[in-house]
């Protein structure tokens, strides 16, 4: 297997005629590592791919693959291999011709491509399979085999274009864990696409949102979750209650906010600002597994981080409850329970009213765009 190699992007873009799918973007990624791009269909993913493996040129910017410029290079000279959604396997040929494939293009004789093909069969658990046909196998084991193929020439990056689309979601969740061993074991690099959020934060190492063209926020899952840092990758990347309030104060360790139908928010400025002026708008990020419950009805409405609210809806997902509040003032928020956390106490129904908070760690000020708010959450 030849050594992982690093990709740099630096000011690369993509035209098509009158329309812009990738507006200059700069993006390093490490040797060895599982990057993920992600973001919803028609946000550029694919597209930033097919760069990268040379199915499509670019516009402007520079492409490098192990510290060479390969911008001009033709697919075959980049040391890439590509694996895409629905495999391209070769319906006429065996696993084994099919997983070889790559070697016979490069003109290595046959025995040395069958030993090699026999074992990657075994690597993948499909030895005893080698003279079966794509058709015979199931969508899992199609997906193995096309790994394979693209794994066998060596490359050093490997790019998969929603190689799990296609798939159910229990056998979506076993080939997840597949891919993420067999990029343990090999040490390849990883380019991956994908539109499932989920995915993403499962398998990678980092995670780069992509929206309209460009990259919104890079960093690893942790990061991207717990900390996003606009509000499309909030409400892009699971469930999120975005509040946009309006500054009452500020300072190096707090920010104080108002919104109608909510106590006083209280949030952890973001690093390197604390110069918000009174008065100033800003959304706050919530997630809902940070709001905790008080089903008590003596129970306090908290002076800060915290609302009474009324259940408008319940809906149960297995080892949680997903409810939907209204404050008396209208201000809708999302909550998620875990159902072992009630212990023996009866869940909440429609219409209870129920008393909820949050700590000042769990709400996250983001960067804003107009477009970006929604009805209903405004202070007005």
């Amino acid at each position: 297997m030849s050594a992982a190699k690093n990709v740099e992007l630096d000011g690369v873009s993509k035209d098509f005629g009158p329309v812009r799918a990738i507006r200059t973007v700069s993006l390093h990624v490490r040797a060895g590592e599982f990057l993920t791009l992600l973001g919803p269909s028609g946000c550029g993913k694919s597209t930033m791919l097919r760069l990268i493996a040379g199915l499509e040129p670019v516009s402007s910017g520079t492409i490098r693959v192990g510290g060479e410029d390969v911008t001009d290079h033709p697919p075959n000279r980049r040391d890439t291999s590509i694996m895409f959604q629905d495999y391209a396997l070769f319906p006429h040929k065996t696993l084994l011709q099919n997983v070889g494939y790559g070697l016979k293009m490069r003109g290595i004789n046959r025995p040395i491509r069958d030993s090699r093909s026999r074992s990657w069969l075994q690597t993948i658990g499909l030895a005893d399979y080698e003279h079966r046909y794509p058709h015979q196998l199931s969508g899992g084991q199609r997906q193995r085999v096309a790994l394979a193929r693209s794994l066998i020439v060596e490359p050093g990056v490997l790019l998969l274009d929603e190689p799990l689309g296609a798939l159910d979601a229990n056998l979506r969740h076993q080939m997840q864990r597949e891919l993420r061993r067999m990029h343990r074991d090999v040490g390849l690099t990883f380019i991956y696409v994908t539109h499932d959020q989920e995915e993403a934060l499962a398998m990678s190492d980092r995670v780069a949102v992509m929206r309209d063209g460009h990259i919104e926020q890079l960093g690893g899952p942790v990061d991207i979750y717990d900390r996003p840092e606009t509000e499309f990758v909030a409400r892009f990347i699971g469930a999120c209650n975005v509040i946009v309030a309006r500054v009452r104060r500020s300072t190096n360790s707090e920010v104080e906010c108002h919104a109608d139908g909510l106590a006083t928010l209280v949030a952890p400025p973001p690093q390197g600002r604390n110069d918000y002026a009174e008065g100033e708008r800003i959304a706050l990020a919530l997630r809902p597994e940070a709001v905790s419950v008080r089903l008590d009805r003596e129970a306090r409405v908290p002076e800060r981080n915290g609302t009474a609210l009324r259940v408008r809806d319940v809906a149960f997902t297995g080892a949680t409850l997903k409810i939907q509040g209204v404050s008396p003032d209208g201000f809708p928020l999302d909550i998620e329970l875990e159902r072992r956390s009630l212990g023996d106490r009866v869940p909440p129904e429609p219409g209870d009213p129920v008393v909820v908070g949050w700590r000042m760690s769990d709400l996250t000020p983001l960067r804003r765009s107009a477009e970006d708010v929604g009805p209903g959450h405004d202070d007005g």
